[in-house]
């Protein structure tokens, strides 16, 4: 009898962990979210990657994972939606999409392609990019907060989370970030 238990609890773990790696390496999922797009193109042109003079800005395809957002307290309270919004999307894949509305001609890359980017940071900055993840909402779609930075290869880089809301209809920018990422 304890010997059928056993074994019971191990087929039961073995299906446990075999389902839990399927999702992990489950295929990425278009995101197509029309006001993260708006809010991606907004902020992508504050990014180094794209005022480093190059013709065409990089923008990895796939949307990072931003860890916890470090937000003061006040800012904790009034965008708790938008972060538990935020840290469930970022537990699956996202690819985006080619839906930036930016001044500048971009290009979304693959991982693979990042790869083969030089390690070291170059004068024409050839080997950066900007990265971001996916943005939480607020059950309104009035509050929104993301993670986004610019990788310039090698320990180079820089990094934030933001915080905005829709005011008269148009996203801005508001504080309540107490960290970001430089190197």
């Amino acid at each position: 009898m304890l010997r059928n238990i056993g074994v019971a609890l191990l087929f039961t773990f073995m299906l446990k962990t075999n389902s839990g790696s399927q999702d992990s390496a489950a295929a990425p999922e278009p995101y197509n979210v029309a006001e993260a797009y708006k809010i991606y193109s907004l902020l992508v042109p504050r990014e180094p990657s794209f005022t480093f003079g190059k013709e065409k800005v990089m923008i990895r395809d796939e949307a990072v994972r931003g860890g916890t957002p470090c937000l003061t307290a006040s800012a904790a309270k009034k965008f708790s939606d938008a972060v538990v919004a935020f840290n469930r999307l970022q537990q699956k894949k996202w690819i985006l999409q080619p839906k930036f509305q930016l001044d500048k001609p971009y290009k979304l890359i693959t991982s693979e392609e990042i790869k083969t980017l030089p390690d070291t940071p170059t004068q024409s900055a050839a080997n950066s990019y900007v990265e971001m993840s996916i943005v939480g909402f607020n059950r309104e779609e009035t509050r929104a907060v993301l993670f986004i930075g610019s990788p310039c290869g090698g320990l180079c880089g820089h990094w934030s989370f933001h915080l905005l809301e829709k005011v008269h209809g148009k996203w801005q920018e508001v504080p309540g970030v107490n960290c970001a990422m430089f190197s």
